[in-house]
């Protein structure tokens, strides 16, 4: 093995520890490392993660120059090496490219706004089936001549094409001018399986202003609990809030990765706080149109320096929280406990939360990652407990032999155990009691107790009735469909609605809010509906 390649070992072994004689050993792995000497894909990778981490968490100014200095000069050595970023292929490392299936709202923003970073590689789908997707999209008038043969779809959309634009470009305008749902619109694009070469071109740093480097004596494991915890609100301009954007984007397109409240958002959808040690993170709620109809789903990036180092979504309803945390591989090993408290208290200040939850999935179930990484211990080091009493008991079990016995780790079988209970912490013990996802066994016990599992029985006639109660007139696409989402479970208890003046207003006025897209206004007023949320208790109550 090359000198190099074994200094970048080293370097990763000692990346997270902060006394004088391993701060000097990182100084001389930096400067020994002969950067264009480095021919190996994994060294390359390795050392660019390295290089991450150093930046994010630096022993001290000499150090956070090195990386940066370090790292500008790997990225021109892969630029200029045309074997070497072949090999990178996929890895989503600066200055290579990787090719992938995105979401409809993800290849158009790439495509708008860096054109000459994307390109059309292939389809997933075969012709007919293309063809009997766009069927559904265009007008009748336009698809009638693709029925001449199994690629005449392709060359229909050449044909309107002008000089400049490609096939992508054809399939873009073509779904943009639909008028179907936007999450029918998704479905159809994902089955075609539109894969787009993508070149990773970003710089991965927001600007000077968002970026005061913060210098490292230690690492810090946890943070001190704080009921005063007020995060500073930093104002955005829109160019900055567009950087935001754009850099939560890009570095989940290099992991292959979206989640919808980054992927759908807008400028004003964005806000950013600034907190302590060089930490901010930047809270994303959806354009109107992509909202969800019951609860409101959210989304945050963590930028550590001035570096996207973690992300995940939530989903606030009243005031309790479904929420995740997904720290990036390379800042892995850094403070990834410290940063899911700091999300925390965030959330909490910024959405008035009362109690977090946690999917199965974040904690491992079917999830490999969550499992190799040890999911459950970080939220279980931040106060949640499994919500199932057998998961409860275990945990408990193991934590006490991690205390008692030095090197224990819970094996794979344990820790796959765990994943089968959703985690949850109580902040306030008046917080409400269930999220969204609760609302889906609402739903599924009311469907079979009135209407016997007939789902046209039961929807038939509901949004129109319910609208009457609440005498909305309001018949718009966003509107009927928070209706049609929330009728049954209402309508069940449809005698106490029809008495209830104050429940009648409060859910009015909620549904304006979720149809006009104005998220964080329909969270505050949320968490004030008191009559909402003693309905939906009774009804958990009763069927539940």
């Amino acid at each position: 093995m090359a000198k190099s390649e074994l200094l970048i070992k080293t370097l990763f072994s000692i990346r997270n520890k902060y006394e004088k004689k391993f701060t000097d050993q990182k100084v001389d792995c930096l400067q020994s490392i002969i950067i264009n000497k480095l021919r190996s894909k994994n060294a390359v990778l390795l050392y660019n993660d390295v290089l991450l981490f150093l930046i994010a968490f630096p022993d001290n100014k000499n150090i956070y120059r090195l990386a940066q200095e370090k790292i500008n000069e790997l990225e021109k050595h892969i630029k200029g090496n045309g074997s070497l970023q072949y090999s990178l292929y996929n890895s989503g490392i600066r200055n290579s490219s990787l090719c992938a299936a995105f979401s409809f709202e993800i290849v158009k923003w790439l495509s708008s706004n860096f054109t000459a970073n994307i390109r059309l590689n292939s389809f997933e789908a075969p012709d007919e089936q293309i063809r009997s997707i766009l069927t559904a999209v265009m007008p009748k008038i336009e698809t009638e001549k693709m029925q001449e043969s199994k690629t005449a779809w392709k060359e229909w959309i050449l044909r309107g094409l002008q000089k400049e634009q490609e096939l992508l470009d054809g399939f873009i305008a073509i779904f943009d001018n639909s008028d179907l749902r936007p999450e029918v619109k998704d479905e159809l694009w994902n089955t075609i399986g539109i894969n787009t070469e993508i070149d990773c071109f970003l710089e991965p740093f927001l600007s000077e202003k968002f970026a005061t480097p913060f210098y490292h004596r230690s690492l810090r494991k946890s943070s001190s609990s704080n009921k005063s915890f007020i995060p500073k609100r930093v104002l955005l301009e829109a160019r900055e809030a567009k950087q935001i954007i754009d850099l939560s984007r890009m570095v989940l397109i290099g992991q292959l990765r979206e989640i919808d409240p980054i992927s759908f958002t807008y400028p004003n959808g964005v806000s950013y706080y600034s907190l302590e040690r060089g930490y901010g993170i930047a809270l994303f709620s959806m354009m109107p149109e992509r909202q969800v109809p019951n609860d409101s789903y959210m989304g945050y990036t963590v930028f550590k320096n001035g570096l996207p180092i973690a992300y995940a979504g939530s989903w606030i309803m009243f005031d309790s929280s479904r929420i995740g945390l997904n720290v990036f591989p390379a800042y892995r090993g850094g403070e990834s406990q410290y940063i899911f408290q700091l999300v925390l208290q965030v959330h909490a200040a910024v959405y008035k939360l009362k109690r977090f939850t946690v999917d199965t999935y974040q904690i491992g179930k079917d999830n490999y990652d969550g499992i190799r990484s040890g999911a459950f211990w970080v939220y279980h080091h931040a106060g949640f407990r499994p919500i199932n009493k057998e998961q409860k008991e275990l945990a408990a079990a193991e934590a006490g032999k991690i205390k008692n016995t030095p090197g224990y780790r819970s094996p794979l079988s344990v820790l796959k155990k765990f994943a089968e209970s959703r985690m949850e912490l109580r902040l306030n013990k008046s917080a409400f009691n269930f999220d969204a996802v609760d609302l889906s066994d609402i739903y599924a016990a009311i469907l079979k107790k009135q209407f016997a599992n007939d789902r046209y029985l039961a929807k038939k006639g509901a949004v129109k009735k319910l609208a009457g109660l609440l005498q909305i007139k309001n018949n718009s696409p966003a509107m009927n469909y928070i209706l049609e989402n929330w009728a049954l479970v209402l309508l069940y208890k449809e005698k106490e609605l029809r008495k209830n003046n104050e429940l009648k207003k409060e859910l009015k006025r909620l549904f304006l809010l979720k149809a006009t897209g104005k998220e964080e206004v329909y969270i505050a007023n949320m968490q004030k509906a008191k009559e909402f949320k003693k309905i939906l208790e009774l009804i958990w109550k009763e069927l539940i």
